[in-house]
């Protein structure tokens, strides 16, 4: 068998395998789908709580309560998942996801909006994000043959990147002339679209633990096995770090881009799509050259990239350099991006894949704490200023992690 990644020429002979494969190529257009979503969501909260509170900490605070559920649940949720079909799961909450935007919908038309009602239906969107890594991508898993796994999962972080690409841009430009409403209509309907999509999924058999095994065991049994193996405990530590200390930001670009740019929503999602586009142009090549053997070091050298670009950017005063320096920040965040699942997904034995993806995706719920760190030191100083910190914080750290666990680098 092929090793994933092997050699460049069986690239396009892996993409067309994998997109003439009726199951992959659903459960990508439903992550490709909900990553653009997820992202416009993200990107409105941010500008209308910014508009009604003036207060950075507000917008943060807002961006926590829509990736809460991925800390609070997403490990829970791994375990839990293991006895159940994941495409009923997935159908399910691509229809949470869509009753949100329909009430956010409802409530704007309604003109009873609130913050405190925004940040609760925003809860429940981040609910059904919070199923992406132990659902749909462990679906992915299981579906893709294991000498195409690197490359399937290549292909899924190009299509996530370029969703942090069009989601700000096109939630910008649909927020400037339609306003809140208009966003999570156009949400609604695209959550719906997935969710037609997962039902025309093929059932694929969940690989069960024992009947005696309880939620709790599966659980700590998840913990256990990430913990005692080096590649994916690796991971876990730079995941937590680099979504701590550096991913918090996009927490606060609407913020930085008035108060350094003087930006309008238009030009607040460019600069919030430069790290997208620069993350798609990465993942690409990454879909297409990246080898095994050097899984390891890709994460790595990704990880110091993004953070480093961010550290660059926060303080550069003209716009369009800002832009330039983030896109650079996106090849990055591609290289670790894709290479995280990778990594843990070939670790892994199948019978453990829900588990350990969804200790990941507690990993990832880091998120939330930096971004209250984020915004608390942008209510403090800046939000320019903020970024800085933060980035230096999390590039020392991870310095310190990557030479005192020599393990991670191999």
């Amino acid at each position: 068998m092929t090793s994933p990644g092997v050699a460049g020429a069986r690239r396009p002979v892996a993409a067309r395998v994998l997109f003439a494969d009726r199951q992959f190529s659903r459960l990508w257009a439903v992550g490709g789908l909900g990553g653009a979503m997820r992202w416009l969501e993200i990107l409105v909260l941010g500008i209308y709580a910014y508009e009604i509170s003036g207060s950075a900490f507000v917008v943060s605070a807002m961006l926590v309560a829509r990736m809460a559920p991925m800390v609070l649940f997403g490990t829970v949720i791994g375990a839990l998942v293991e006895g159940m079909d994941r495409r009923r799961v997935l159908i399910g909450a691509c229809l949470l996801m869509a009753g949100g935007a329909l009430a956010i919908t409802a409530a704007s038309v309604l003109n009873v909006m609130s913050l405190p009602l925004l940040a609760a239906i925003a809860f429940l969107n981040g609910l059904g994000w919070s199923t992406d890594f132990p659902v749909r991508r462990t679906l992915v898993g299981d579906v893709v043959a294991a000498e195409y796994l690197g490359n399937a999962m290549a292909f899924d972080s190009a299509t996530n990147s370029a969703t942090r690409m069009l989601g700000p841009l096109i939630g910008g430009a649909v927020y400037q002339w339609v306003g809140l409403t208009g966003a999570y209509a156009i949400a609604a309907g695209f959550y719906l679209a997935m969710a037609l999509l997962a039902v025309g999924l093929t059932p694929v058999a969940a690989r069960a633990t024992a009947p005696s095994a309880g939620l709790l065991r599966r659980l700590a049994e998840g913990f256990a096995y990430a913990r005692g193996s080096g590649a994916i405990a690796g991971v876990l530590i730079i995941t937590v770090l680099l979504n701590f200390f550096g991913f918090a930001y996009a927490a606060i670009v609407p913020v930085w881009a008035v108060e350094s740019f003087a930006a309008d929503p238009v030009r607040v999602g460019l600069l919030a799509a430069a790290e997208g586009a620069g993350a798609l142009c990465g993942s690409v090549s990454l879909a297409f050259f990246a080898r095994a053997g050097a899984f390891q070091r890709i994460f790595l050298i990704g990880a110091t990239v993004f953070v480093g670009a961010l550290l660059i950017s926060a303080k550069l005063p003209i716009y369009a350099l800002a832009m330039a320096v983030l896109f650079i920040a996106g090849v990055g965040i591609s290289c670790f991006g894709a290479m995280q699942s990778t990594i843990v997904l070939n670790a892994c034995e199948p019978s453990y894949r829900s588990r350990v993806m969804g200790v990941l995706a507690a990993c990832i719920g880091a998120g939330p704490l930096g971004v209250l760190h984020i915004g608390w030191l942008a209510e403090l100083t800046s939000a320019s200023t903020a970024i800085a910190i933060s980035s230096a914080e999390g590039l020392v750290l991870m310095l310190l992690v990557v030479w005192r666990l020599p393990g991670i680098r191999r």
